[in-house]
């Protein structure tokens, strides 16, 4: 049997992830929400160690250099799709409930403090919603291309070292 590429893998990890995400959204109160993101960042790091698994079992010889080009090959794969799926995503959902939460309660603060007009309390509101998308985009992004070579560096090392 032919074994998938590293790409490849990163396409159906980074599918596994925008289903789960979007079936999550709809089935989970907006309060509890959060909790599949640690489902996602789970899937993520298996799919990765199932990368580079596969690979050092086709590979008895491989060096650091080869596994974790495995690994980098996956996680950018994964890294992108996620991007982009989050980028149409939040353009077309409304945002977290915690997101939410922050813009009523940064508009009940500004209102308290007193030096503001209601129009340049709203005009904050809607800076902070347009802010929302680059923001969670650069989050995501991070979070996947630091955890995508922590995991794939760590691991590559101890596979290079096991002979």
């Amino acid at each position: 049997m032919k074994s998938i590429s590293a790409k490849n893998k990163g396409i159906i990890i980074s599918f596994l992830m925008m289903l789960l995400s979007f079936i999550f959204y709809h089935l989970l109160t907006p309060q509890n929400l959060y909790l599949s993101r640690y489902l996602i960042i789970s899937i993520f790091i298996v799919g990765l160690l199932w990368t580079l698994i596969d690979y050092k079992k086709s590979s008895n010889e491989a060096s650091f250099k080869d596994l974790f080009n495995e690994g980098f090959k996956n996680f950018i794969v994964v890294t992108f799709f996620m991007a982009l799926y989050s980028f149409i995503f939040y353009k077309i959902y409304p945002l977290p409930y915690e997101y939410e939460n922050f813009i009523v309660n940064n508009k009940a603060l500004l209102l308290k403090e007193g030096n503001r007009t209601a129009k340049e309390i709203n005009d904050n509101a809607a800076q902070w919603r347009n802010y929302f998308v680059p923001l969670i985009l650069s989050f995501y992004n991070f979070t996947f291309l630091i955890l995508g070579t922590i995991i794939s560096g760590i691991t590559s090392y101890v596979f290079s070292k096991k002979k």
